[in-house]
């Protein structure tokens, strides 16, 4: 018998690649406050509502909900509020409901964020010790964790895994598009310097690390990003080759500060695409 998923977020550009991965080995059920098909369920967070269905025999949760940080809105006290709830409040929403019907699952699988770090180590490599900022995206990304962390404190999941998720490269959504009107726009912005790491990842990649830390029952915080860093100008430059705009020589190693993700490597998940060079040719394909 397939084992049950359910997935919060179920609309965001990660959740449509993990569902790709498992729809064939696992039921998914899906949560969202307008259900359209039968495998989705509705939930409210503010009215603190979640369709009972949706929770029956379910073996894994992999959270991804949570309102965009920055969506070209003023940051204001109440966007900060709405953009807080739809994740701690939507993971103590469930946390909640599990502890009424008495449930256990075998794993919680939290998305986070890059946003928890300050970028202030003196280290050129920032692993997933790394220092915690100061503000409100740290604040947030560390009560996020600190709510995924409470499924396993009281009992009912086995494992909890929290993935840090870094800027995500894909066709349809995610920071590529933008990257590549830019180019479009002005190929000249290649010669641009624009050297600081771009904490990135492919979006194949970004939904297989999810999908292997639950199926191999991986707990604690893993980095999302790509085992190759590359700088904004690296990007501009992968891009600009494949469009067949110029024809830049091989990118040379990033020498900079950047995060890593050795850690879930360790965990034995092999990335698809390493390299910046790799995931946009991808891409384009």
């Amino acid at each position: 018998m397939k084992k049950n998923v359910l997935i919060t977020g179920a609309n965001s550009f990660i959740a449509k690649y993990i569902i790709s991965l498992i729809s064939n080995k696992y039921t998914i059920k899906l949560l969202t406050r307008n259900p359209s098909t039968e495998n989705e369920y509705k939930w409210d967070i503010s009215n603190q509502y979640i369709d009972e269905k949706a929770l029956e025999n379910v073996d894994y949760i992999i959270h991804l909900a949570g309102s965009k940080l920055n969506d070209g809105t003023p940051l204001t006290e109440e966007r900060k509020k709405l953009v807080y709830e739809s994740r701690i409040g939507a993971a103590n929403l469930i946390l909640e409901k599990l502890k009424e019907n008495n449930q256990k699952i075998k794993g919680f699988i939290s998305a986070s964020a890059i946003g928890y770090y300050g970028f202030q180590d003196n280290t050129l490599e920032i692993d997933e010790t790394g220092k915690k900022g100061i503000g409100f995206a740290a604040e947030l990304s560390d009560d996020w964790e600190k709510a995924a962390d409470l499924f396993k404190e009281e009992g009912i999941a086995e494992h909890v895994s929290k993935i840090r998720v870094s800027l995500v490269l894909g066709k349809e959504a995610g920071i590529f598009p933008i990257y590549k009107s830019l180019v479009q726009r002005n190929p000249e912005v290649v010669n641009q310097n624009n050297l600081s790491s771009v904490p990135w990842n492919h979006v194949e990649d970004m939904a297989g690390i999810f999908v292997h830390a639950m199926e191999n029952h991986l707990d604690g915080i893993y980095n999302s990003v790509a085992p190759y860093p590359a700088s904004q100008q690296d990007i501009y430059k992968a891009i600009s080759n494949e469009m067949g705009l110029h024809k830049y020589q091989l990118i040379e190693p990033y020498k900079g500060q950047h995060l890593v993700a050795k850690k879930i490597q360790e965990k034995g998940f092999q990335f698809k695409y390493p390299t910046i060079e790799e995931a946009v040719k991808a891409i384009f394909s």
